[in-house]
């Protein structure tokens, strides 16, 4: 065979083994957990002028501390009373609760200045602790959640 044939062949070779080890494995197993959170906002032309409004999601409840992540809700996001959100990269592990709350900034009292107006699931007369826990894991990677919200 002559270095012509022999480099065409090496080269036809060499590019189907490059091909095949490029494969795109999509099945690879997930590493963290997705939220869709959909909040139905009933009247939301009474969306407050002061204070923060929130959307968090806590894995202890009652708190103990911080949320495990939170981020702030404004009346511009609410499109035919409702609030889309996606929360990303979650940690594979268990939630206890997801709540949209306004901290009132007239009071300055932590046991008091924050409103729950809806919570994923719980009653007020519980103070959500009866609030029904969820998790993420390899095999349960990404949920869709509502929440009805009243302000």
């Amino acid at each position: 065979m002559n270095t012509l044939k022999k480099m065409s062949l090496f080269s036809v070779i060499f590019s189907m083994l490059f091909l095949v080890s490029c494969e795109d494995d999509s099945s690879d197993p997930a590493t963290s957990g997705t939220l869709n959170i959909t909040i139905n906002v009933t009247n939301p032309e009474a969306w407050p002028s002061e204070g923060t409004v929130f959307c968090s999601l806590d894995k202890s409840w009652p708190p103990s501390g911080a949320p495990y992540k939170s981020v702030v809700l404004q009346s511009s996001q609410v499109q035919n009373g409702q609030i889309s959100l996606v929360f990303e990269e979650l940690d594979f592990d268990t939630y206890k609760l997801l709540s949209v709350s306004w901290l009132d900034p007239n009071d300055q009292n932590p046991a008091t200045n924050q409103s729950v107006w809806g919570t994923h699931s719980g009653s007020v007369q519980a103070f959500y602790a009866d609030a029904t826990p969820f998790s993420f894991d390899v095999n349960n990677s990404e949920l869709s959640l509502v929440i009805d919200a009243t302000i």
